[in-house]
Protein backbone atom coordinates (compact mmCIF):
# COMPACT_ATOMS: atom_id res chain seq x y z
CA UNK A 1 0.00 0.00 0.00
CA UNK A 2 1.08 3.39 -0.17
CA UNK A 3 1.10 6.53 1.80
CA UNK A 4 -0.96 8.70 0.82
CA UNK A 5 -4.16 6.47 0.92
CA UNK A 6 -3.03 4.75 3.91
CA UNK A 7 -2.85 8.15 5.78
CA UNK A 8 -5.84 8.90 3.93
CA UNK A 9 -7.56 5.45 6.22
CA UNK A 10 -5.73 6.46 9.11
CA UNK A 11 -6.91 10.23 9.36
CA UNK A 12 -10.34 8.78 8.62
CA UNK A 13 -10.60 5.89 10.52
CA UNK A 14 -8.51 6.69 13.63
CA UNK A 15 -7.39 10.63 13.89
CA UNK A 16 -10.58 12.30 12.61
CA UNK A 17 -12.85 10.60 15.41
CA UNK A 18 -10.20 11.81 18.07
CA UNK A 19 -10.01 14.90 16.83
CA UNK A 20 -13.62 15.61 16.88
CA UNK A 21 -14.00 14.17 20.18
CA UNK A 22 -10.98 16.03 21.91
CA UNK A 23 -11.11 19.21 20.15
CA UNK A 24 -14.60 20.17 19.64
CA UNK A 25 -14.16 23.74 19.43
CA UNK A 26 -11.05 24.11 17.22
CA UNK A 27 -11.94 20.85 14.68
CA UNK A 28 -13.82 23.45 12.26
CA UNK A 29 -11.04 25.69 11.91
CA UNK A 30 -8.27 23.35 11.36
CA UNK A 31 -7.27 21.43 8.22
CA UNK A 32 -5.64 18.08 7.61
CA UNK A 33 -4.07 16.22 4.91
CA UNK A 34 -0.74 14.82 4.13
CA UNK A 35 1.07 17.36 2.07
CA UNK A 36 5.02 18.23 1.30
CA UNK A 37 8.18 16.03 1.17
CA UNK A 38 8.31 12.70 0.47
CA UNK A 39 7.85 10.49 -1.82
CA UNK A 40 4.41 9.47 -0.65
CA UNK A 41 3.15 13.00 -0.57
CA UNK A 42 3.49 12.61 -4.82
CA UNK A 43 2.19 9.25 -5.19
CA UNK A 44 5.45 7.85 -6.26
CA UNK A 45 6.38 5.87 -3.21
CA UNK A 46 7.08 1.86 -3.50
CA UNK A 47 8.77 -0.96 -1.41
CA UNK A 48 12.23 1.08 -1.58
CA UNK A 49 10.44 4.08 0.05
CA UNK A 50 9.23 1.97 3.21
CA UNK A 51 13.37 1.76 4.62
CA UNK A 52 12.91 5.11 5.81
CA UNK A 53 10.40 8.05 6.80
CA UNK A 54 7.77 6.34 5.60
CA UNK A 55 4.17 5.38 7.13
CA UNK A 56 0.62 6.31 8.31
CA UNK A 57 1.15 10.06 9.02
CA UNK A 58 -1.32 13.38 9.06
CA UNK A 59 -0.32 17.01 8.86
CA UNK A 60 -2.41 19.29 11.11
CA UNK A 61 -2.59 23.19 9.87
CA UNK A 62 -3.68 25.55 12.12
CA UNK A 63 -3.86 29.90 11.66
CA UNK A 64 -0.78 31.42 12.57
CA UNK A 65 -3.43 32.54 15.78
CA UNK A 66 -4.53 29.64 16.60
CA UNK A 67 -1.49 27.44 16.91
CA UNK A 68 -0.54 28.41 20.67
CA UNK A 69 -4.12 27.46 21.98
CA UNK A 70 -4.42 24.21 19.86
CA UNK A 71 -0.89 22.70 20.18
CA UNK A 72 -1.15 21.79 24.05
CA UNK A 73 -4.29 19.77 23.59
CA UNK A 74 -2.75 18.37 20.29
CA UNK A 75 -0.03 16.57 21.82
CA UNK A 76 -2.02 14.78 23.85
CA UNK A 77 -4.15 13.11 20.90
CA UNK A 78 -0.52 12.74 19.25
CA UNK A 79 0.58 10.70 21.96
CA UNK A 80 -2.32 8.23 21.98
CA UNK A 81 -2.54 7.09 18.58
CA UNK A 82 -1.53 3.16 17.70
CA UNK A 83 1.95 3.08 16.70
CA UNK A 84 0.97 0.97 13.83
CA UNK A 85 -2.11 0.83 11.50
CA UNK A 86 -3.04 -2.27 9.30
CA UNK A 87 0.13 -3.73 9.80
CA UNK A 88 1.79 -0.20 8.82
CA UNK A 89 3.97 1.97 11.02
CA UNK A 90 2.52 5.28 12.12
CA UNK A 91 5.22 8.20 12.31
CA UNK A 92 2.96 10.64 14.85
CA UNK A 93 5.58 10.15 17.52
CA UNK A 94 8.28 12.98 18.30
CA UNK A 95 10.89 10.97 16.82
CA UNK A 96 9.39 9.91 13.82
CA UNK A 97 7.73 13.16 12.06
CA UNK A 98 11.38 14.73 10.83
CA UNK A 99 9.01 18.16 10.17
CA UNK A 100 6.89 16.13 7.47
CA UNK A 101 4.02 15.70 9.91
CA UNK A 102 1.89 16.41 13.07
CA UNK A 103 0.90 19.95 13.47
CA UNK A 104 2.05 23.19 11.61
CA UNK A 105 0.88 26.63 11.11
CA UNK A 106 -0.70 27.33 7.47
CA UNK A 107 0.98 30.45 7.31
CA UNK A 108 4.75 28.67 8.59
CA UNK A 109 4.25 26.03 6.24
CA UNK A 110 3.90 27.65 3.19
CA UNK A 111 6.36 30.40 3.88
CA UNK A 112 9.03 27.11 4.55
CA UNK A 113 8.46 26.32 1.13
CA UNK A 114 7.52 29.53 -0.70
CA UNK A 115 9.36 32.13 1.28
CA UNK A 116 5.95 34.03 1.86
CA UNK A 117 3.61 33.08 4.23
CA UNK A 118 0.92 34.68 2.13
CA UNK A 119 -0.06 34.05 -1.35
CA UNK A 120 2.29 34.67 -3.93
CA UNK A 121 1.05 38.40 -5.64
CA UNK A 122 4.11 39.60 -7.57
CA UNK A 123 5.71 38.39 -11.47
CA UNK A 124 9.02 38.57 -8.82
CA UNK A 125 7.62 35.93 -6.01
CA UNK A 126 6.48 33.72 -8.61
CA UNK A 127 9.57 33.74 -11.12
CA UNK A 128 12.06 33.36 -8.22
CA UNK A 129 10.52 30.57 -5.94
CA UNK A 130 12.24 27.46 -7.03
CA UNK A 131 10.05 25.42 -9.19
CA UNK A 132 10.79 21.67 -7.39
CA UNK A 133 9.36 23.99 -3.76
CA UNK A 134 5.98 24.84 -5.42
CA UNK A 135 5.58 21.23 -6.68
CA UNK A 136 6.33 20.68 -3.13
CA UNK A 137 3.62 22.35 -1.49
CA UNK A 138 1.11 21.90 -3.71
CA UNK A 139 1.40 17.83 -3.95
CA UNK A 140 -0.69 15.65 -1.46
CA UNK A 141 -3.75 15.31 -0.52
CA UNK A 142 -6.48 18.11 1.65
CA UNK A 143 -8.04 15.23 3.44
CA UNK A 144 -10.49 18.12 5.38
CA UNK A 145 -10.71 21.88 6.06
CA UNK A 146 -13.78 22.82 7.48
CA UNK A 147 -12.78 26.81 7.50
CA UNK A 148 -10.69 26.80 3.80
CA UNK A 149 -7.79 28.88 4.60
CA UNK A 150 -5.22 26.40 3.98
CA UNK A 151 -6.91 25.38 0.61
CA UNK A 152 -7.48 28.95 -0.70
CA UNK A 153 -3.87 28.96 -0.20
CA UNK A 154 -3.29 25.88 -1.81
CA UNK A 155 -5.55 26.81 -4.89
CA UNK A 156 -4.04 30.27 -5.37
CA UNK A 157 -0.11 28.29 -6.29
CA UNK A 158 -1.97 25.45 -8.43
CA UNK A 159 -3.67 28.30 -11.00
CA UNK A 160 0.18 28.05 -12.08
CA UNK A 161 2.42 30.22 -12.53
CA UNK A 162 1.69 33.89 -14.42
CA UNK A 163 1.04 33.57 -18.17
CA UNK A 164 3.68 35.87 -19.01
CA UNK A 165 6.68 33.74 -15.93
CA UNK A 166 5.13 30.30 -17.40
CA UNK A 167 6.33 31.95 -20.84
CA UNK A 168 9.96 32.96 -19.56
CA UNK A 169 10.57 30.08 -17.99
CA UNK A 170 9.28 27.71 -20.96
CA UNK A 171 11.44 30.20 -23.41
CA UNK A 172 14.23 29.22 -21.34
CA UNK A 173 14.15 25.70 -21.51
CA UNK A 174 13.90 25.60 -25.02
CA UNK A 175 17.00 27.53 -25.35
CA UNK A 176 19.00 25.31 -23.44
CA UNK A 177 17.94 22.54 -24.99
CA UNK A 178 18.91 23.67 -28.92
CA UNK A 179 22.37 24.92 -26.82
CA UNK A 180 23.08 21.65 -24.83
CA UNK A 181 21.46 19.28 -27.23
CA UNK A 182 21.25 20.16 -30.82
CA UNK A 183 24.58 22.12 -30.56
CA UNK A 184 26.91 21.28 -27.77
CA UNK A 185 26.00 17.99 -27.13
CA UNK A 186 27.82 16.83 -30.96
CA UNK A 187 30.29 19.35 -30.45
CA UNK A 188 31.72 17.81 -27.44
CA UNK A 189 31.47 14.34 -29.27
CA UNK A 190 33.34 15.24 -32.02
CA UNK A 191 36.27 16.00 -30.09
CA UNK A 192 35.49 13.27 -27.95
CA UNK A 193 34.91 14.53 -24.69
CA UNK A 194 33.28 12.38 -23.01
CA UNK A 195 32.26 14.38 -19.75
CA UNK A 196 31.21 17.40 -21.59
CA UNK A 197 29.05 14.93 -23.85
CA UNK A 198 27.24 13.48 -20.64
CA UNK A 199 26.87 16.90 -19.11
CA UNK A 200 25.02 18.37 -22.25
CA UNK A 201 22.74 15.58 -22.63
CA UNK A 202 21.84 15.02 -19.16
CA UNK A 203 21.09 19.13 -19.13
CA UNK A 204 19.14 18.46 -22.74
CA UNK A 205 16.84 15.99 -20.83
CA UNK A 206 17.00 17.47 -17.60
CA UNK A 207 15.40 21.62 -19.76
CA UNK A 208 13.31 18.85 -22.28
CA UNK A 209 11.62 17.27 -18.84
CA UNK A 210 10.86 20.90 -17.70
CA UNK A 211 9.51 22.12 -20.55
CA UNK A 212 7.12 19.13 -20.67
CA UNK A 213 5.78 20.13 -17.38
CA UNK A 214 5.24 23.87 -18.07
CA UNK A 215 3.49 23.18 -20.91
CA UNK A 216 1.18 20.55 -18.81
CA UNK A 217 0.49 23.54 -16.38
CA UNK A 218 2.63 20.99 -13.76
CA UNK A 219 5.50 21.85 -11.47
CA UNK A 220 8.92 19.73 -11.59
CA UNK A 221 9.20 17.97 -8.48
CA UNK A 222 12.89 17.74 -7.16
CA UNK A 223 15.67 16.13 -9.66
CA UNK A 224 15.19 12.08 -8.73
CA UNK A 225 11.30 12.12 -9.21
CA UNK A 226 11.16 14.18 -12.57
CA UNK A 227 11.35 11.46 -15.04
CA UNK A 228 9.43 9.38 -13.39
CA UNK A 229 6.64 12.22 -12.94
CA UNK A 230 6.06 12.18 -17.13
CA UNK A 231 4.20 9.12 -17.64
CA UNK A 232 1.24 11.06 -15.03
CA UNK A 233 1.23 14.20 -18.13
CA UNK A 234 -0.56 13.66 -21.26
CA UNK A 235 2.30 13.67 -23.51
CA UNK A 236 4.92 12.62 -20.87
CA UNK A 237 5.26 8.81 -21.40
CA UNK A 238 5.83 8.97 -25.01
CA UNK A 239 8.23 11.56 -25.54
CA UNK A 240 9.94 10.18 -22.27
CA UNK A 241 10.21 6.97 -24.26
CA UNK A 242 12.50 9.45 -26.66
CA UNK A 243 14.67 11.07 -23.96
CA UNK A 244 15.06 7.24 -22.71
CA UNK A 245 16.85 7.01 -25.76
CA UNK A 246 18.95 10.16 -25.54
CA UNK A 247 20.23 8.59 -22.56
CA UNK A 248 20.58 5.22 -23.57
CA UNK A 249 23.69 6.68 -26.29
CA UNK A 250 26.55 4.96 -25.50
CA UNK A 251 29.03 8.64 -25.29
CA UNK A 252 31.88 6.75 -24.63
CA UNK A 253 32.30 6.25 -27.98
CA UNK A 254 32.85 9.87 -28.79
CA UNK A 255 32.77 10.71 -32.94
CA UNK A 256 31.55 7.47 -33.80
CA UNK A 257 28.23 8.16 -31.91
CA UNK A 258 27.71 11.44 -33.39
CA UNK A 259 24.83 10.81 -35.91
CA UNK A 260 22.90 8.05 -33.57
CA UNK A 261 23.09 11.03 -30.80
CA UNK A 262 21.77 13.92 -33.34
CA UNK A 263 19.08 11.59 -34.61
CA UNK A 264 17.68 11.02 -31.03
CA UNK A 265 17.83 14.44 -29.89
CA UNK A 266 16.43 16.00 -33.22
CA UNK A 267 13.64 12.71 -32.57
CA UNK A 268 13.16 14.82 -29.22
CA UNK A 269 12.49 18.32 -30.38
CA UNK A 270 10.73 17.44 -33.03
CA UNK A 271 8.04 16.59 -30.53
CA UNK A 272 8.95 19.20 -28.31
CA UNK A 273 8.43 21.65 -31.45
CA UNK A 274 4.74 19.36 -32.47
CA UNK A 275 3.46 20.02 -28.56
CA UNK A 276 4.15 23.65 -28.93
CA UNK A 277 2.00 24.26 -31.86
CA UNK A 278 -0.32 22.12 -30.39
CA UNK A 279 -0.33 24.13 -26.82
CA UNK A 280 -0.89 27.34 -29.19
CA UNK A 281 2.69 28.36 -28.52
CA UNK A 282 4.40 28.39 -31.86
CA UNK A 283 3.07 28.35 -35.35
CA UNK A 284 6.45 27.88 -36.87
CA UNK A 285 8.34 24.56 -37.89
CA UNK A 286 11.33 25.84 -36.84
CA UNK A 287 13.59 22.80 -35.76
CA UNK A 288 16.63 24.96 -34.13
CA UNK A 289 14.56 25.22 -31.06
CA UNK A 290 16.67 28.63 -30.06
CA UNK A 291 14.45 30.24 -32.59
CA UNK A 292 11.15 28.87 -30.86
CA UNK A 293 12.69 29.76 -27.46
CA UNK A 294 13.05 33.71 -29.20
CA UNK A 295 9.17 33.24 -30.94
CA UNK A 296 8.50 32.04 -27.10
CA UNK A 297 9.78 35.23 -25.41
CA UNK A 298 8.40 37.63 -27.75
CA UNK A 299 4.88 36.47 -26.68
CA UNK A 300 5.84 37.96 -23.11
CA UNK A 301 3.70 41.17 -22.69
CA UNK A 302 5.70 42.34 -19.32
CA UNK A 303 8.89 44.05 -20.47
CA UNK A 304 10.37 43.46 -17.71
CA UNK A 305 10.47 40.06 -18.14
CA UNK A 306 10.35 39.76 -21.66
CA UNK A 307 13.66 41.61 -21.47
CA UNK A 308 15.56 39.14 -19.43
CA UNK A 309 18.19 36.98 -20.90
CA UNK A 310 16.40 34.21 -23.08
CA UNK A 311 18.07 31.48 -20.64
CA UNK A 312 17.53 33.62 -17.84
CA UNK A 313 14.44 31.44 -16.40
CA UNK A 314 16.75 28.47 -15.76
CA UNK A 315 18.57 29.45 -12.85
CA UNK A 316 15.22 30.67 -11.35
CA UNK A 317 13.45 26.92 -12.30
Amino acid sequence: MQGLPLSREFYTEVAAPMLQSELPAYVNQLAVGLVGEGSECFGFDDEFSQDHDWGAGICVWAPESMAGTVEPLLEPVFARLPATFKGYPVRMAPKFRKGRVGLFTIEGFYKRFINSGQPLSTWQQWYTVPEYFLAVATNGEVFADPCGQFSAFRKSLLEFYPDDVMKKKLAARFAVMAQSGQYNLLRMLKRNDTAAALLAASRFVESTIGALYLMHGKYMPFYKWAFRGLKDLPDGAFIGGKLNDVLALNLTRGADVHSNAEAAVEAVCVEMMALLQKKGLSRSNEAWLMTQAEMIQKQIENPQIRNLPVVHGIQCS
